[in-house]
């Protein structure tokens, strides 16, 4: 089954292996790059804090590590490290930025006249949630700690010149030993709001989708095919996997969520034509992969 669909028209080839450092391959985004991109690529993996049998072990904030890691002769650096939640970020945005921010400046220097690329995946959190959609072309507009260390990245990325930025939304799955999306299921309730819009992506579509893209520069844009609240995407996950969890509605503050998330967050595309597959394929997939 095919993860990611075109909405029409067609998708140039990717460009012949390349060598990849997979920063964050531990975490779950990460997790699942490296599972979709190791049988086809050359593939570097790196962790931070849990060691992994396979992965490298380098913290962002060991800049001589980093930089000496990446100067190893890659072709591509993706870059799916950081301070993740929002939560997290937004009560200590000192942290975030040295997470956040501070390494991508260090990327730039290590690999500043070498032929590597970065690829840095960003976030739909650098937009304020007040539009019907989002593409490459709309002005940026954070409304919390995290949306604005990605955007400081962006800056630093789209300044130097000749990288690429994937801004991707809320991603859902299974990872391969980061299950960080259900975790949120985990409990005997599950609390998710209604007033939060989003075109999730299903995870196991994203590396597919990167290796098609990361041949451009500049700014892109991978969402996927259903619009759904947040409540009705993790009520359809846990109908899917009958799973032991009350999906509980939730509105604003009800949520208690301790950050500002922006409301409708809908990542579209002018520069290519994929998006990720639709809840129903997705979930029948989701459903038929053994637990971890």
């Amino acid at each position: 089954m095919s993860l990611f669909r075109r909405s029409g028209g067609s998708e140039p080839p990717s460009s012949p292996r390349p060598r990849i450092l997979l920063l964050g391959a531990s975490g779950f985004v990460g997790g699942g790059l490296w599972t979709s991109l190791r049988p086809r690529h050359e593939v570097v993996g790196t962790f931070a804090n849990r060691p992994i049998a396979g992965l490298v072990h380098v913290d962002l904030r060991d800049e001589r590590r980093l930089a000496a890691l990446v100067a190893d002769g890659f072709d591509l650096v993706v870059h799916a490290a950081g301070l993740v939640p929002l939560e997290a970020a937004e009560a200590d945005p000192e942290l975030a930025h040295r997470l956040n921010v501070r390494p991508v400046e260090v990327l730039l220097d290590a690999v500043r006249g070498s032929a590597a690329k970065l690829v840095f995946l960003s976030s739909d959190n650098v937009f304020d949630g007040t539009r019907h959609q989002y593409t490459e072309e709309d002005p940026r507009s954070p409304v919390n700690v995290y949306g604005r260390t990605k955007a400081a990245a962006e800056d630093m990325l789209l300044a130097d010149g000749g990288h690429l930025i994937v801004r991707i939304p809320l991603v859902f799955g299974r990872g391969p030993w980061s299950n960080t999306f259900l975790a949120r299921l985990a409990r005997p309730t599950s609390t998710a709001r209604t007033d939060l819009v989003c075109a999730p992506v299903y995870l196991p579509s994203l590396g597919p989708a990167l290796a098609r893209l990361w041949d451009r520069t500049g700014v892109v844009h991978y969402g996927g095919s259903d619009v759904v609240t947040r409540f009705e995407l993790m009520s359809r996950v846990q109908r899917a996997l009958d799973l032991p969890t009350r999906v509980v509605a939730a509105h604003g503050q009800e949520a208690h969520s301790g950050c500002r998330r922006p409301p409708r967050l809908v990542l579209r595309s002018t520069r290519h034509r994929l998006l990720g597959p639709g809840l129903d394929s997705a979930l029948a997939h989701l459903a038929g992969l053994p637990p971890t």
